[in-house]
């Protein structure tokens, strides 16, 4: 019997996979099939999507009333969330393979490649932790209001010209962090649950995949972050599909990419 996880090595830095051009409306597509991914076995997807939402509430709850920890702590879990969505990459993978496709079977996507997937969890801890600075920083400088909550100061940044600098300043380092890794990760986690290859070959694949498809990843990371959106908006019951969705139907992007 052939092991589903045994796969051979991937090309390394020095010969990269070849990269496909896509269309505009392939973020449409690669929805469609996450969508039929999750309607396949709902139990196993929801399940991941309801351990990313519990986790999202804890980090929120701990930073609640940390004004300077709050606001950063949301984006951190957002820039660490292409990690935790291992498990439904693989489940896809598993379903276009035509391999046992459980719970169980999902969780051991990290021995394909445990040292690619470990590499790029540290980098995206380094990356939460990156950003965790650069916010502490901005309101310590930039705030100049009396103490409030975190849902308060995030208002007030909002509605007070006097916070207008901060509010922009704050928002475009975080949409620059966002793009960085958004750019690095697109491809490169998907890449690194499918096949065995270096950190540094996925990572760059994946910039290359986006500067190959500048319009549709915009596109891409456009729904990503609107669906994204919502989920919060739903104090994080929504994340429970919207995560597993996007999980599924990133899997489809990097198949659709990646020769």
């Amino acid at each position: 019997m052939n092991d589903p996880v045994a796969v051979p090595p991937t090309p390394t830095l020095a010969d990269l996979p070849k990269l496909r051009q896509v269309g505009f409306d392939a973020p449409l597509r690669w929805l469609g099939l996450g969508w039929a991914d999750l309607r396949r076995q709902p139990a196993a997807s929801l399940f991941y999507g309801v351990a990313i939402a519990v986790t999202g509430a804890v980090i929120l709850g701990v930073t609640a009333n940390l004004g300077y920890l709050f606001a950063a702590a949301i984006t951190g879990f957002l820039l660490v969330a292409p990690i935790l969505l291992a498990g439904l990459y693989e489940l896809s993978r598993r379903y276009l393979a035509n391999e046992p496709a459980s719970v169980f079977d999902s969780m051991v996507a990290w021995k394909r490649n445990p040292s690619g997937l470990v590499s790029f969890g540290l980098l995206s801890i380094l990356a939460g932790t990156v950003w965790q600075v650069i916010s502490n920083v901005i309101i310590a400088v930039f705030y100049k209001g009396s103490p409030l909550g975190p849902l308060d100061m995030m208002i007030e940044a909002v509605v007070n010209p006097q916070h207008y600098l901060m509010f922009f300043i704050y928002l475009g380092a975080g949409g620059v962090l966002a793009a960085l890794v958004f750019a690095v990760s697109v491809v490169s986690v998907p890449m690194l649950v499918d096949r065995r290859c270096e950190l540094l070959c996925a990572v760059t694949t994946s910039v290359n995949a986006v500067a190959a498809n500048p319009l549709p990843l915009a596109f891409w990371a456009f729904i990503i972050m609107i669906l994204t959106g919502l989920g919060f908006a739903t104090a994080l019951v929504g994340l429970i599909v919207v995560m597993p969705w996007l999980g599924h139907a990133s899997f489809h992007a990097y198949k659709d990419l990646v020769a």
